[in-house]
C-alpha cells in the first residue's frame, strides 16, 4: 500500500545523533559474516584462535559477533562442560553506563525459586582478559540453541505453528515477570534473535533442528537492560530496535516496564503472522505514523508531553503530516493469518492487550500469562 506520508519525512537532527550513538548497542548477533577485520585495533576485539586457552577454557568455535563483542563456544578445562564466552571489545569494557555483567549477578542470585529464573540465561564466569588491544571482559554462560528467529525460518511464511507458539510465550513471560518484579531490571531488547532453545540433553553444540511444542526457551541479552528505578541514567533515550519501538520511546515521553511489554506484543505478531509488526530498517521519522496507520491517534499525553512530539504533532495534537489511509491491525492480521484459522479472533484480542498506544492501558505480565488464549490448544 502506498502512503502518502512517505515523501514528505526526513530524519530530524536528534534522531540522526542519537541512531550514532545507538547502532553500536542494537545490533543484532551475526552468525553469517566474519567481524571486520579493521576492528581488531585498540581498544577493539580481541584476537582469538580455534583451539586456544583463555582463562580457564579452551575455544571450540565461533558463534557469532555483534559491534561489541565476539562469542565463542568454549569448553572448560575443569570440566569439559561446552559453554558460551562474550569477549567484549576493550574500549566498552569498562563503559560505566554498561552493566550487563551486574545484570547477570542479579539474574542468577535474586530468586532462583521463581518460575521465571529457568528462563533467563545464567552467568557461570567472569573474567577480564589481557591482549594486543586492552583488557577485555569476557562473560561465560551457558551454551544454549538456535535462535526463535531461526526457528521460525523453517516454517512456511514463518508463521510459527500456534501449538509452539502458546508453549514458548509462557517461558517468556515468566522470565519478563522475573526480570521486572525480582530483579529490578527493563530488558530494552525483546525480539526473536534474543530468545534462545536449551540444547538437548548431551548436545555439545548448537544444533538447527524442527524443535518440539514441549522444548524450553531462555531470554537472554541484557547488554542494553536498564535498573527500572535508574531509567534517567540509561545510556540512550532511545530504547528498542526500530521497528519494535514503543510510542512513548518515540516521542521521549519516558518510558518504562510498559515498553518491554510492547515489544513482547510485536514479538507476538510476528511469530504468528510471519511479518513484523513495523518492517524493519525503518526510518525513525515514519514510526507513529504507522502506528497510527494500524492503531488510529497518539493519546494526547503523547502528542504534547514528548521531548519530541513536535516533530511529528501539531500543538492540537493533530499529525503534521495527516494520512487518510487507516489498516486496522485486526484486519492486517486476518489477512495475514491462514483463511479458517480459529485461532485468529482471539489472537487479535490478545495482542490488543500489549499493542496499547496509552503505556499506561498495556496489560501486566500476569494478565498475559491467565490469558485463556495461551490455554486453548
Amino acid at each position: 500500500m502506498a502512503l502518502a506520508f512517505r515523501l514528505v519525512l526526513k530524519s530530524g537532527s536528534h534522531f540522526v545523533r542519537l541512531r550514532l550513538r545507538t547502532a553500536l548497542f542494537h545490533s543484532s548477533m551475526s552468525q553469517h559474516q566474519d567481524e571486520p577485520l579493521d576492528e581488531y585495533r585498540p581498544g577493539g576485539y580481541h584476537p582469538i584462535k580455534l583451539g586456544e586457552i583463555v582463562g580457564a577454557y579452551e575455544v571450540v568455535r565461533k558463534l557469532g559477533w555483534g559491534e561489541y563483542s565476539t562469542v565463542w563456544q568454549v569448553k572448560s578445562l575443569l570440566s569439559e562442560k561446552p559453554a558460551a564466552m562474550k569477549v567484549m571489545k576493550a574500549e566498552l569494557t569498562d563503559v560505566p553506563e554498561l552493566h550487563e555483567s551486574a545484570y547477570l549477578r542479579r539474574i542468577l542470585t535474586a530468586d532462583p525459586t521463581h518460575p521465571g529464573f529457568p528462563h533467563n540465561l545464567h552467568l557461570l564466569d567472569e573474567f577480564h582478559v589481557e591482549g594486543p588491544n586492552g583488557k577485555h571482559l569476557c562473560l561465560v554462560t551457558e551454551l544454549l540453541g538456535e535462535s526463535l528467529h531461526q526457528y521460525a525460518n523453517q516454517f512456511p511464511h514463518k508463521q510459527v505453528p500456534i501449538a509452539a507458539v502458546k508453549n514458548i510465550l509462557p517461558q517468556v513471560i515468566m522470565a519478563m515477570m522475573y526480570l521486572h518484579e525480582e530483579c529490578n531490571i527493563i530488558h530494552t531488547d525483546i525480539k526473536s534473535n534474543n530468545i534462545l532453545f536449551t540444547l538437548p540433553e548431551g548436545a555439545v553444540s548448537p544444533v538447527l533442528s524442527p524443535t518440539p511444542t514441549n522444548a524450553t526457551v531462555k531470554l537472554i541479552d541484557v547488554g542494553v537492560a536498564c535498573w527500572a528505578d535508574g531509567v534517567d541514567e540509561h545510556f540512550t533515550e532511545l530504547i528498542q530496535s526500530p521497528e519494535l519501538r514503543a510510542p512513548e520511546v518515540v516521542v521521549g515521553a519516558g518510558w518504562g516496564k510498559p515498553a518491554d511489554i510492547w515489544s513482547l506484543g510485536c514479538l507476538v505478531h510476528e511469530l504468528t503472522t510471519g511479518r513484523f509488526l513495523i518492517r524493519n530498517n525503518i526510518e525513525e521519522m515514519v514510526i507513529p505514523y504507522m502506528h497510527a496507520l494500524y492503531f488510529g491517534p497518539y493519546p494526547r499525553s503523547l502528542t504534547t508531553g514528548g521531548k519530541y512530539s513536535h516533530l511529528f504533532f501539531n500543538d492540537d495534537g493533530s499529525q503534521l503530516h495527516p494520512q487518510p489511509e487507516r489498516l486496522p491491525l485486526a484486519d492486517r492480521i486476518r489477512k495475514l493469518r491462514p483463511p479458517g484459522d480459529t485461532d485468529t479472533e482471539e489472537l487479535i484480542q490478545f495482542l490488543d492487550l500489549m499493542l496499547r498506544l496509552d503505556p499506561g492501558e498495556r496489560a501486566s505480565l500476569q494478565t498475559l500469562l491467565e490469558h485463556p488464549w495461551l490455554a486453548q490448544n
